[in-house]
Formats: C-alpha cells, structure tokens, sequence
C-alpha cells in the first residue's frame, strides 16, 4: 500500500507541493555546497602558488637548515617568522616554531 493510497485531491496537491519544497531545498544546499567546493579549489590554487614561490626563494638562499626556526631563533630575530596574509578568506600564514 502507498503512502499516497486513499488520499484525497486536496491532500495528494499538498504532498506534491511539500515534496517539490523539499526538493528545492535539496537542490539549493547542492548549489551551496558546490560554491564552497569551488571555492576551496581556488584557495587550494592560490596556495599551491604561494608555497612553489616561497619554495623557489628558499631554494636560493643559502645556509640555510632543513628544519624550521626554533624560538630561541625567533626571539633573536623576530623578523624571521613574518606573518604573510595569503588573503582575506585564508588569513594569515607563519612559518611554523620548533620546540628545542
């Protein structure tokens, strides 16, 4: 037996309006969500950009360690952890401290 069996016209219009409702919304969240997701993926690009530039200069610089700035090394040069703002979405980004 179905869940529409023994409804009346009035009824059955209205479980048709309630599930094309319950549709709409369906379909709204999926637009939402791919809207974050392509968002993401632009972020995910311009991060991916960021770290080959950054990647690149590092690879220039020479005498330079295999391990990131440990705090001792940040409290003597502060200016060695910069924070860089990637953009307004993803904020800020530091190089990570080491504990020693």
């Amino acid at each position: 037996m179905s869940a529409f069996d023994g409804l009346g016209r009035e009824e059955l219009m209205q479980k048709v309006v309630e599930l094309q409702q319950g549709l709409s919304d369906l379909s709204l969240k999926v637009d939402t969500v791919k809207g974050e997701n392509t968002q993401l993926r632009e972020e995910n690009v311009v991060l991916k950009d960021y770290l080959n530039n950054l990647m690149s200069k590092v690879g220039k610089m020479p005498n330079l360690g295999t391990l990131a700035p440990s705090r001792v090394m940040l409290q003597h040069n502060p200016d060695g952890a910069q924070s860089v703002l990637v953009n307004d979405h993803i904020g800020e980004l530091t190089a990570p401290a080491m504990d020693d």
